[in-house]
């Protein structure tokens, strides 16, 4: 196609966007009504006064518009469905935590779709794409409690301890009350516990921060099995991790993490699941303003306590294919690895940080032996590739060369892979904006994901396949503003696809103008 066919294209599409705007009218392919006009539902009236489900099942619509005004919690025995385009404002309530929370035995069946995804925001959120990212903490965001492996044990002696080894109370909730409780007795377990599905689902502006190690995440995941459904799922604005695996067997693909405070994948207590396709965003450096977010890519840890794998715990163990992290080149680590962790990362981008790899020396053993293994991934613009206890290694150690020629990871400079610089203002405005798809026929890796039932044949480095269309478009907060080069098809006469429409632009139409369109 010419490139004055293109232009016209964008005309176009323009024409449409620019009456829009933000603005969009959520699940309106899926008949939804307009946001503005749904009928008000408090959650309150679903709930009993300790925040039960007041019926076995209970099915939120999309002609209503939910307002978390207390906990939910879908017990045993009780199914929650959320049709697509469904939309749940929360109250912010920092002391009462209103958060939705799928305890053991319970299922959540929130069944969104690309042109109608499910958004569980603040009450505060215009849903037009004007809130800042700055606003986290909103409110507990969503929690799901499984009766998969864990290796928590009584010797943890911390506040999440029961008298169960296997068993534990999740982060963020307190202790002694049942609901709370999350993985099984030793030999009880269920890996293929299923806790329903959470598919094209938007988590934003939530999170809460009780004290140290004790935290509400964007989804929080306590001992979820592999029967569970997670695929396409951001976290956006999160004032804690976007995504912790405390635990359990759970898979999960096609996840987002943007402006979040603390980690993007945290994981712990034994996790054995898999990841494929993450995209993960830092909001960028504002000298020491709001904006300043963010920790690891990857916290990786194999449990919470030294006694738990003496005790007959079992480590973290996952596997992890095709990630892209884009960073602020801050006191940032790519992936943090510590506390026997062993698994697999693998054909990964971690972009402008400044440690790429940091294991402690247990965690390095195992790197050595091959039981912990970070392979084919590639490391842009950041400082210090590789470190063990917070050393750098030499060049042409054996452990530089491991890092490099064995395992066939690379180290690059800045802008020569992906687009990761990035600016916006207070109210999301982009003026520089990130784009992680790799150009077609870059990226390249001999290394493919395992072929077992959940992986994607995927020979290519990061999350998105080079010179193709994300696959966050349509249904992402990023999507919605623009945050990324590669979402703004549609920007007016954009044709260099540099998010900006100016004389370059224009330079390019002249030159083809005249030119025969096929």
């Amino acid at each position: 196609m010419s490139t004055l066919k293109k232009l016209s294209m964008a005309v176009g599409l323009a024409t449409v966007g620019a009456g829009a705007g933000h603005a969009q009218s959520i699940g309106a392919s899926c008949g939804c009504p307009d946001v503005s006009v749904r009928t008000q539902v408090n959650v309150s009236t679903l709930v009993d006064v300790n925040g039960n489900l007041l019926n076995p099942t209970t099915t939120l619509t999309c002609n209503n518009l939910y307002i978390l005004n207390a906990r939910m919690y879908v017990n045993a025995g009780q199914d929650l469905f959320i049709e697509p385009g469904t939309v749940v404002k929360a109250l912010s309530n920092p002391g009462a935590s209103h958060a939705i929370i799928v305890a053991r035995n319970g299922q959540i069946w929130a069944n969104g779709s690309e042109s109608c995804p499910i958004i569980m925001t603040a009450n505060a959120d215009p849903l037009d794409g004007s809130y800042a990212v700055t606003n986290r903490g909103q409110w507990g965001s969503l929690v799901v409690l499984g009766n998969a492996y864990t290796n928590k044990r009584t010797t943890d002696g911390d506040l999440t301890a029961t008298a169960t080894n296997g068993v534990g109370t999740i982060e963020g909730l307190a202790s002694g009350d049942a609901r709370h409780l999350y993985g099984a007795a030793v030999g009880a377990e269920i890996n293929t516990d299923n806790s329903g599905v959470i598919r094209y689902v938007s988590l934003r502006h939530g999170g809460q921060v009780i004290g140290a190690n004790n935290e509400i995440n964007g989804l929080t995941l306590g001992g979820v099995g592999s029967g569970t459904t997670i695929d396409h799922v951001e976290v956006i604005a999160n004032l804690d991790d976007a995504f912790e695996f405390f635990g359990g067997t759970v898979n999960a693909k096609y996840i987002v993490g943007m402006h979040c405070d603390d980690d993007y994948i945290d994981y712990d207590q034994g996790w054995n699941g898999k990841i494929q396709f993450f995209y993960g965003l830092q909001g960028p450096d504002n000298s020491g303003g709001a904006f300043n977010q963010g920790d690891n890519g990857f916290e990786a840890d194999g449990d919470d306590n030294a006694t738990n794998i003496a005790n007959g715990g079992l480590s973290s163990n996952p596997t992890i294919y095709n990630a892209t992290f884009i960073a602020r080149n801050l006191n940032d680590e790519g992936i943090e690895a510590k506390e026997r962790t062993l698994g697999t990362l693998a054909n990964c981008v971690f972009a402008r940080y400044a440690r790429g790899l940091n294991m402690t020396t247990a965690v390095a053993a195992s790197w050595n032996s091959n039981a912990f293994k970070v392979l084919n991934s590639t490391f842009q613009e950041v400082t210090t590739p590789l470190q063990i206890n917070a050393v750098p290694v030499v060049n042409g150690s054996p452990e530089q060369i491991k890092f490099n020629t064995t395992d066939g990871n690379l180290v690059v400079a800045a802008q020569s892979l992906i687009d990761a610089t990035y600016a916006l203002t207070g109210n999301n405005v982009l003026t520089d904006r990130v784009n992680p798809v790799p150009a077609a026929g870059t990226a390249t890796t001999t290394l493919n994901a395992p072929v077992d039932g959940f992986f994607t044949g995927a020979k290519y480095r990061g999350a998105f396949q080079p010179g193709a269309e994300p696959w966050t478009t349509g249904w992402t907060l990023a999507s919605q503003i623009g945050s990324d080069v590669s979402a703004t098809a549609g920007c007016a006469g954009d044709l260099n696809r540099d998010g900006v429409v100016n004389s370059t632009d224009f330079g390019q139409f002249v030159n083809a103008f005249g030119s025969t369109c096929y």
